[in-house]
């Protein structure tokens, strides 16, 4: 026998090693799925459990889910009320871990399911006061080759008085807390992948459940990287996380796992991220420099600021041993915004005291040891009901060269411009330790669904850009009609500061346009002639020209002495969003009050104006629809308004309208998008 061959037969063998191992690590064994329709196996007693496994969630009980199949445990029959005991037939230990979902209430003295050896109970868990079921494990390799029986008991009667228990395993390797990695696979066999009617095709969505605002924005080793509030769990608020997502064009996004989970009862809230270019946090693990998320960390009873670091591009994350790195012991002080500040040499953290509506400035050397530098507010808007994830940074003035002015940026969960959540921003003036406004504060979008704006750190200065993108949600509206996944990003937005209008009464105007890159969803520039635009309104597209309602519409609109002229985006024979102008209040507006679903909430229907000045009597619009997403740009960003429609159809006719002969809509042109993710 030759070397080379005992070399192989050795590589033949420790290949076959590795996957008999890897069999015996995915043999488990399944105790009960609760699929067949029956308790059979199991003795029941009381009430609570019924005559057989539920579907999901029972009259007058939120929304159950998290649990695999179609049946499960839930012991909410006829309420909170109701009691009883499942127990199964005896199995034998085979694996070091026993694992199930488990949800519902939080009483483990009178709720949940325990381990039977003897009779005796040996292990125990209950809910997590949650109707998201989550894995849970115990480990029993002390118990091998023992019989054994499961207990599921309500002896509640209260509040959460209930429990959820579904797939019941034994297995060598306990699953992680939340089972998102299963129901991702599920999801990505489905047909419509990505592609669900009302889920846009040209912003940033995640694959499944609830996504609120964008954290950790930063570019690093040629990647956009999104990080955003996640639940792993569900499709509505909760287990806050940070799902992420990369690009390389600030266009198409790459789903990436996890990167900070909630854990040990601490949510990771917003915050944001950087690269430690000096890795002056001593996190650094070799020739690149580490990135650094910082956040908050939400919990028993308080908000701290934690750090998590990251020496693989992002990929996988260590949460620092030391968190947390600044704690006021005060349950609403969130949202850090960190970045270099090059003239003092050394970490700016800006972040907010919520509740109080004020503003904190903190300094540190290596982003562990934090020092408070100075306080901003309350200010601005008088009825907001706190104030949240600030952002600070320096803008170019457009028309003035040279000049260059600092942006602060903070939201509020109500009391904004157009109803519900909104922004607001500051211009002024930073010197390393304290912001001084030099203007009042303005609105930062004139609709309702633009909130928690946050811009990319370290985007290299030969690109020399600003760029933030927010939620295009509304915290009042959140729970919007869609599923299995639930909010959406704008589009990433370029900002630059302009002067307006000139002279001393002069006031500086946060302009907003999209990046130039999403220019390149555009399937070809289509004219439109609407020069005999009158009322009613005159279709003016035609339906080869739409294939889908994900599209860019540019116009001029020049009123002349008419009150009104615009366009429809007609979905339906009495459905449509209409955008225009009306001369009265001198505003361009959105009115969605026909867009298609709109009584999902009672807010929701409205028009929302954003105050424009004509220039040489018109106005300038570009029109980004994407589905269920609307974004009108004014003025070549001088205002924007973004709001979220639920049309019933795809199908869109665009139709344009005019007051009186007088009015005019120039320069019309159409471009289809195409998708971001069918590629």
């Amino acid at each position: 026998m030759t070397l080379f061959s005992l070399f192989n037969i050795r590589i033949l063998v420790v290949s076959l090693t590795l996957v008999s191992n890897a069999r015996v690590l995915a043999d488990d064994i399944v105790l009960e799925d609760f699929e067949s329709g029956t308790y059979e196996g199991w003795s029941i007693t009381g009430d609570a459990f019924g005559d057989a496994p539920a579907t999901g969630a029972l009259p007058g009980q939120m929304s159950v889910s998290g649990f695999r199949g179609t049946g499960l445990v839930n012991t909410f029959r006829n309420g909170d009320a109701s009691v009883g005991t499942a127990t199964s037939s005896e199995f034998t230990i085979e694996r070091s871990n026993i694992a199930f979902l488990i949800g519902g209430g939080p009483h483990k003295e009178n709720l949940g399911i325990e381990l039977l050896i003897d009779g005796k109970p040996e292990r125990a868990a209950t809910g997590p006061e949650s109707e998201e079921l989550e894995w849970s494990s115990w480990d029993v390799s002390d118990f091998t080759g023992r019989q054994a029986r499961l207990r599921i008991f309500d002896r509640a009667t209260g509040g959460w008085g209930h429990i959820n228990v579904d797939h019941i395993i034994q297995t060598n390797v306990p699953p992680k807390r939340f089972d998102l990695e299963f129901k991702l696979a599920e999801y990505r066999k489905s047909a419509d992948y990505l592609n669900e009617p009302l889920r846009p095709q040209a912003h940033f969505t995640p694959e499944i459940n609830w996504m609120n605002d964008p954290n950790g924005l930063v570019f690093h080793d040629g990647e956009y990287h999104l990080f955003y509030q996640y639940n792993p769990a569900g499709n509505s608020w909760g287990h806050m996380s940070w799902g992420h997502a990369v690009s390389t064009d600030l266009t198409h996004w790459e789903h990436l796992p996890l990167a900070i989970p909630e854990e040990d009862g601490i949510m990771a809230f917003s915050g944001c991220c950087i690269v430690d270019h000096r890795n002056t946090s001593g996190f650094g693990s070799g020739q690149r420099p580490p990135m650094v998320a910082v956040y908050t960390g939400h919990g028993r009873g308080k908000q701290v600021q934690n750090l998590a670091y990251s020496n693989d591009n992002g990929r996988t994350w260590t949460k620092y041993s030391g968190n947390p790195v600044l704690d006021i012991n005060n349950p609403d002080f969130r949202d850090p915004k960190v970045f270099w500040h090059a003239a003092s040499n050394r970490w700016v953290m800006v972040v907010s005291l919520a509740n109080e509506k004020v503003i904190v400035f903190y300094a540190s050397d290596d982003l562990k040891n934090w020092k408070e530098l100075s306080r901003f507010g309350p200010a601005g808007t008088k009825n907001k009901p706190n104030w949240e994830c600030p952002d600070l940074f320096e803008l170019p003035v457009e028309n003035e060269t040279g000049k260059k002015l600092w942006v602060l940026e903070a939201d509020m969960g109500s009391g904004s411009i157009a109803g519900g959540s909104g922004s607001e921003y500051f211009v002024g003036h930073f010197d390393g330790t304290t912001f001084t406004a030099t203007q009042d504060a303005k609105w930062v979008d004139y609709g309702r669904d633009f909130y928690a704006p946050v811009s990319w750190s370290d985007i290299p200065e030969t690109d020399g850009r600003r760029i933030w993108l927010g939620w295009f949600n509304n915290w009042e509206t959140c729970l919007v009609p869609t599923s299995p996944w639930r909010s959406c990003m704008s589009v990433p937005r370029t900002l630059t500061l302009r002067k307006q209008p000139s002279g001393d009464n002069a006031t500086y105007t946060l302009i907003q346009r999209p990046v130039q890159e999403f220019r390149k969803l555009s399937n070809g520039v289509i004219p439109l002639n609407t020069t005999a635009a009158a009322w009613p309104p005159v279709a003016v597209s035609k339906p080869a020209e739409l294939t889908d309602m994900n599209f860019i519409l540019e116009t001029t609109l020049q009123p002349g002495s008419a009150r009104s002229c615009g366009i429809r985006i007609r979905t339906g024979e009495d459905e449509y969003t209409e955008v225009g102008y009306d001369r009265e209040p001198g505003v361009v507006y959105v009115d969605r009050r026909k867009s298609g679903n709109v009584d999902f909430h009672p807010a929701f229907a409205g028009r929302h104006d954003a105050p424009v000045q004509l220039i040489d009597g018109a106005a300038k619009l570009s029109i980004i629809v994407d589905r269920s997403t609307i974004e009108v740009f004014i003025n070549d960003g001088e205002a924007v308004i973004s709001d979220r429609i639920f049309p019933t159809s795809q199908t869109a006719v665009i139709e344009a309208f005019a007051g009186d002969i007088s009015a005019k809509l120039r320069n019309t042109t159409l471009q289809q998008l195409k998708s971001i993710w069918k590629n």
